[in-house]
């Protein structure tokens, strides 16, 4: 972290110095030609790799949110976060400035990165927490440099001063945050999840929360409970989160589409983040999506690695993985609800930013080194294998590969 934002004090004690109007009221300000909210629709407060198989959703499910929302058109968030809400398909967010002021929300279309930073030498045992604290700095600005707008974590930042600094370094730089803050089975327990909500909720950086990581594949990383009992600890957590902040929208990972059941149950969340790896074709899900649901979706992963089991010899190929990277974006860009508001897609985040060692296992591997390896999967681009340890955008000592200027390249256009 810059030297310049470690002597900052955090963002929320900055704007919370603010004054706001006489009547208390902070005073929204139009931001430019096209800054009117959309009008359709109903305002809702609003969060591994999936197979490409999976069944599609059904029926016209999906629900309302219920009116778990304090925030929306014309009704500004009280606290110092940003003023953030769902409204159809589409995402509105006024981004508060330094001196506290808001602007009117814009349609806001998600230019994001999956983040799960992973030293060499370890494993994931103990989750992310630790290691954002460890990269913040150097993956800050690679993130920056990507022209990402949006960051996805896996886990909380931690609950500290530095915790909010991480915040506030990601804020300054005009990033907001995804939050993970139940991504498995044991934050469930004592509801362990609102501690993070508490902490961070009037931070301008937090877009929303995510419950899960494609539960329906791993039931909240806990072999012990059934989807159904997952599911009902996520019905519960929505409801809790919604409680304890209606300002921003909660979001639920899925591996590819829910059924039409599953949509009915989950009803009350905002968002549905679908992790989607369908080779080549998101829009064929896209269009499915719309036909069974109101509800807006996030990509919360997409992409492909760069390692190539088909070439002779195999080999990394990173060209390949520029290529998925700019079919993958450009699809998810021209079915953007915030350019085109009757398409379901907030935007994505692909996976990921750095490669992480240590993810494949057997014999002869080791998180010191960087081995080839993983599952069988038909959606993966282009060898149709998940090589866990090669999805970076950047090496493990963060080098960009191809795949990082391209999608720089779409990010960075208007």
């Amino acid at each position: 972290m810059s030297s310049k934002l470690m002597c900052m004090l955090s963002f929320c004690a900055l704007v919370g110095a603010c004054s706001p109007r006489s009547d208390g009221v902070v005073e929204p300000t139009t931001a430019g030609a096209g800054g009117s909210t959309a009008t359709s629709g109903t305002a809702t407060g609003v969060g591994g790799r999936g197979g490409a198989g999976g069944g599609t959703a059904g029926g016209a499910g999906g629900g309302s949110a219920g009116g778990s929302s304090s925030v929306g058109p014309g009704v500004p968030p009280k606290s110092n976060a940003s003023w953030v809400y769902v409204q159809g398909y589409q995402l509105l967010v006024g981004a508060r400035r330094a001196d506290g002021t808001l602007p009117m929300p814009m349609p806001y279309e998600v230019k994001g990165v999956s983040w799960s930073p992973m030293p060499v030498g370890q494993r994931n045992t103990n989750g992310y927490t630790a290691y954002y604290t460890q990269y913040a700095d150097q993956d800050s600005a690679l993130l920056a440099g990507v022209h990402a707008n949006t960051v996805k974590t896996y886990n909380a930042i931690e609950r500290t001063p530095r915790g909010l600094m991480i915040l506030d370094e990601l804020y300054a730089r005009g990033i907001m945050v995804i939050m993970s803050v139940l991504p498995g089975y044991a934050e469930s327990q004592g509801k362990a999840y609102l501690q993070a909500v508490d902490y961070f909720k009037s931070h301008p950086a937090i877009l929303m929360w995510a419950i899960g990581n494609e539960l329906n594949y791993n039931r909240l990383y806990d072999n012990a409970i059934s989807l159904d009992q997952a599911i009902a600890i996520v019905q519960t957590a929505i409801d809790d989160i919604h409680a304890a902040d209606g300002e921003h929208p909660v979001a639920v990972s899925w591996g590819n589409l829910p059924t039409a059941s599953q949509l009915s149950t989950l009803a009350r969340a905002d968002v549905w983040s679908l992790n989607l790896y369908p080779y080549l074709d998101l829009t064929t899900r896209f269009d499915q999506w719309a036909a069974a649901s109101q509800k807006p979706i996030l990509v919360g992963e997409y992409g492909a690695d760069a390692w190539n089991a088909k070439l002779a010899p195999p080999g990394e190929d990173q060209d390949s993985q520029a290529q998925a990277t700019t079919t993958l974006t450009q699809q998810i860009q021209m079915s953007s609800s915030a350019t085109h508001p009757s398409r379901p897609v907030l935007g994505g985040c692909i996976f990921e930013l750095a490669d992480e060692w240590g993810k494949t296992s057997g014999a002869g591997t080791s998180p010191s080194t960087h081995d080839v390896g993983g599952l069988a999967n038909s959606g993966v681009y282009p060898d149709g294998i998940t090589n866990e340890e090669w999805w970076g955008l950047v090496t493990v000592d963060r080098k960009p590969r191809k795949a990082y200027d391209a999608l720089g390249a779409l990010y960075a256009a208007p």
